[in-house]
């Protein structure tokens, strides 16, 4: 496997990372959306695993910020869904606060990178919006 200059070497490539990532996510959101959180519960570990390998490959500052805010937006969701499935109101709170975090890291980025166009564009894999509504009465 081939890594460019700009990811540090590992044992998947950051596509098929990003790939298992963005599908693990979508049935976790998807289950959840759909009343069965047992098995939405069953995709956080494979979307935040993968979700922290990404962070660890990529080098370059500005696009390392992006994932920390991609991140934040999984934790965002995963607290979410568990405050939701479990009842416990509290982990809402931190899922505020991580999406608080994830705007401070988006405006980093955009203040490191000095190229708001180029920055953004590594949201590319999210133009089709995650829109699964949560049964329980809020969005993912």
């Amino acid at each position: 496997m081939k890594n460019n200059e700009n990811e540090r070497p590992f044992g998947v490539s950051k596509d098929a990372l990003d790939t298992v990532n963005s599908v693990a996510w979508f049935f976790m959101d998807a289950f959840w959306m759909l009343g069965l959180a047992q098995a939405g519960l069953f995709f956080i570990l494979p979307t935040v695993l993968t979700g922290f390998c990404l962070l660890y490959i990529e080098k370059r500052p500005a696009v390392f910020m992006i994932n920390i805010a991609i991140n934040c937006w999984i934790w965002m969701n995963v607290l979410w869904m568990s405050s939701d499935a479990f009842k416990q109101p509290g982990l809402l709170a931190y899922s505020k606060a991580m999406f608080a975090a994830g705007v401070f890291f988006i405006l980093a980025a955009g203040l490191k990178s000095g190229n708001l166009k180029e920055t953004f564009s590594h949201f590319r894999r999210f133009r089709t919006a995650r829109l699964t509504a949560s049964p329980y009465g809020g969005r993912p």
